[in-house]
């Protein structure tokens, strides 16, 4: 490595290079390790700065040339008897979690909000249950016990780990908030868009509080209490903030406070609500309507007027698109517009105009709010939907050649304990409703406000709402946020928060990944690569190395792409530390002395 200046008059500069053989030839090929600065301002500052850039890089070479040469360790062949006989190892995954928790600067966040005074120490908690959580998911206890193996952990009293629960149920809106400044400057959010969703966390237990009910469980555990909890994400599939609710709240229940948090957080005037059928109640059309917002959801055709399923089955009015060569119809679409009511407050000066009237002041007014229903069909919906229903009438019939099988299917869970008189020897298929199904074969229905989209563009924002179906699926599989395994309402609030926070780590990983063109990696591929991820301690201390293992491609694509110094075979622990940020010389301290003690 040498110094150079290059570049011409003022704009000249001073810069570290090294020179590298292209193999196979006998030319040099320049490559520039780093440009320190202007050189007519850093001489103005110090005339001797070159001399003393050019004995740093001789200085940096040598030591390149020093960690390049042969280790020469001493190393005692010896009989393992015991546990502590052998090397030991710590896990490393998580130096990639924590660069990410200093990019996104946590400490000073938490510090900030935070009202406790051992702050250090619980900022130390939370990070290891993140950490934990991101690797191997487990309960507060078994966290606890195992991140005694992490690399440059701390030893933390379990009282502390629950201490940080309660702490993060306190600040979980700061933290949000925090997360919304961050990714709003460092991904490609579009802040007035957001996807809706809500969900079920159960707990394996049957003791209910506030938050922990009974209620309607998305996942059949309906003998267990539960939370509900809505949640937003943004076109990046990033969390953008969450609510929980007691779980016997009603889902079209949950929108209205969601809404009403990411206004706040991002002070929007309009948001772009997306959201599945099970949401497009007309108390959260309405409500979306009011306060002025946007909303892309789910249509039913089915329950429609049948005014509005005749305006849709009509053949009249559709783009059709056919095969060329057979002239069958793929794709069908067209828009019905129609018109929706909605109640506005009024202002001040259409409540003065009205006084003095009879009876109660009114306080709102109806205005009428243009819509548009985007209709689709599909040949292969069409071939689905016959399918489907065609598996079902078939269970029907094989139920109908069973005595006693009607009866035995009503008669189940709380319906066992009515008396009801069945006649099944009367039971039948109805004909008419098959029928009547059947002609909604195919057809898909969407609901916007927005009149100037097309169809084609409300298909393609309707259909990212996979992204909050599967962030659901990560947390309740790969993170598994539920069942849970605390009880006091306030460290319940804390555990989500906790799982909340695993949830925007992997995302922004994943999104870290894809935008620097290194592909995209499933949650489970990035957990599996966290938690493999280890080093082995080589040598009798002090004079050892560490050596990482089981670094796959993953891992090593994510130290590039959030610029961590590289890594090396044999490392001293400083050389690790520098690489990784983690400090693992208490660690080994310990582990020396309690080796040495039990010989």
């Amino acid at each position: 490595m040498y110094v150079a200046v290059t570049g011409k008059g003022k704009s000249r500069v001073i810069q570290f290079r090294h020179d590298k053989r292209i193999p196979g030839s006998n030319k040099k090929k320049i490559e520039v390790i780093e440009t320190l600065g202007n050189y007519e301002k850093m001489v103005a500052e110090d005339p001797n700065i070159i001399e003393k850039l050019k004995a740093e890089a001789k200085e940096i070479t040598r030591k390149q040339k020093e960690a390049n040469a042969p280790i020469r360790l001493t190393v005692h062949n010896q009989r393992i008897n015991k546990p502590e006989d052998a090397m030991v190892s710590f896990h490393v995954g998580h130096s990639v979690l924590q660069k990410l928790w200093k990019d996104m600067k946590l400490d000073a966040s938490i510090q900030r909000y935070c009202g406790q005074r051992n702050v250090d120490v619980i900022i130390k908690a939370i990070q290891g249950l993140l950490y934990h959580r991101l690797t191997c998911p487990q309960s507060v206890l078994a966290s606890a016990t195992d991140l005694k193996t992490y690399a440059g952990m701390e030893t933390i009293s379990l009282d502390v780990y629950y201490q940080a629960l309660t702490v993060l149920s306190e600040i979980k809106d700061d933290i949000i908030e925090h997360f919304c400044d961050f990714f709003a400057k460092h991904t490609s959010r579009q802040g007035p868009m957001a996807y809706y969703d809500v969900t079920t966390h159960a707990f394996e237990s049957v003791k209910q509080g506030e938050l922990r009910m009974f209620g309607f469980s998305k996942d059949h555990k309906n003998n267990e209490v539960q939370v509900v909890m809505g949640m937003l994400i943004d076109n990046n599939g990033i969390p953008i903030s969450f609510e929980l609710f007691p779980g016997n709240t009603m889902d079209q229940k949950t929108l209205e406070a969601a809404v009403k948090e990411l206004k706040k957080k991002y002070h929007l005037d309009k948001i772009v609500i997306v959201a599945d059928r099970g949401l497009n109640g007309k108390d959260n059309l309405l409500y979306l309507l009011n306060e002025g917002h946007s909303f892309v959801f789910a249509y039913t055709l089915k329950r429609a007027t049948e005014e509005l399923q005749a305006l849709a089955l009509d053949k009249s009015g559709w783009k059709i698109t056919k095969l060329d060569s057979t002239g069958e119809i793929l794709r069908m679409e067209k828009v019905l517009h129609q018109t929706m009511e909605a109640k506005i407050e009024l202002t001040d000066e259409e409540k003065a105009s009205l006084a003095g009237g009879r009876g109660r002041p009114r306080k709102c007014k109806k205005v009428p709010i243009p819509v548009c229903i985007h209709l689709t069909w599909t040949s292969d919906r069409a071939k689905k939907d016959r399918q489907d229903r065609e598996r079902t009438i078939e269970k029907v019939r094989e139920m109908l050649e069973r005595s006693g099988a009607i009866k035995q299917s009503v008669k189940r869970g709380k319906n066992q304990y009515l008396d009801i008189n069945i006649d099944t020897e009367t039971a039948r298929l109805d004909e008419q409703r098959i029928n009547r199904q059947a002609k909604f074969d195919g057809y898909y229905a969407i609901i916007t406000n927005e009149t100037d989209y097309s169809t084609d563009t409300v298909s393609k924002i309707y259909g990212g709402l996979w992204k909050i179906e599967e962030s659901f699926r990560v947390l309740k599989t790969d993170l598994a946020a539920s069942p849970a395994f605390v009880w006091r309402d306030d460290r319940v609030l804390g555990h989500f928060t906790l799982c909340f926070m695993a949830l925007c780590f992997l995302r922004y990983a994943q999104y870290v990944l894809e935008d620097s063109g290194k592909g995209c990696a499933s949650a489970a591929v990035l957990m599996n690569s966290w938690e493999q991820a280890s080093v082995t301690v080589v040598g009798e201390y002090p004079d050892i190395r560490l050596s990482p293992t089981r670094l796959d491609a993953v891992y090593l694509d994510l130290l590039q792409c959030l610029e961590m110094k590289p890594l090396y075979t044999y490392m001293t622990p400083y050389e690790f530390r520098i690489a990784t940020g983690l400090d693992v010389n208490a660690q080994l301290q310990d582990y020396y002395n309690n080796r040495t003690q039990k010989k």
